[in-house]
């Protein structure tokens, strides 16, 4: 297991990395639903992502756009926002699609669940609301 003196500042253990259809649009999204900043942004020659970083909240996720070598795939994530119902509703109206409503879970989270512009899938979470 590496240690935290052979990863880069602010990354962990793990880090997700998603391989999509339409990276950029997904990028959009993730800027607009989740305040993501992009923090790497490296290009084909034709335009197309060949891989980006970008940070959400205290994490960093990647990113690349499919192709014959690296195909698509589809991802879950579990995400804590300051407010779940904003975050839902802000998503809805960006393209994505409910998969479950804002509601309290047993263990304490206020949760809602959407499915992105690329078919991943966002378990959105308030804790202790």
């Amino acid at each position: 297991m590496a240690d935290r003196d052979n990863m880069p500042e602010g990354y962990y253990s793990i880090t997700p990395y998603f391989t999509v259809v339409g990276a950029d649009r997904l990028i959009e999204f993730l800027i607009a639903a989740f305040d993501a900043s992009v923090i790497k942004d490296s290009r084909y020659d034709d335009g197309r992502v060949q891989h980006a970083r970008l940070r959400i909240g205290n994490s960093i996720m990647m990113l690349n756009e499919s192709s014959d070598n690296y195909s698509a795939n589809t991802s879950q994530m579990h995400l804590y926002v300051d407010d779940t119902d904003q975050t839902f509703e802000l998503a809805l109206k960006l393209g994505a699609t409910t998969l479950m409503e804002p509601n309290d879970r047993p263990h304490g989270d206020r949760m809602a669940g959407i499915k992105d512009l690329c078919g991943n899938v966002w378990w959105i979470a308030t804790h202790g609301s």
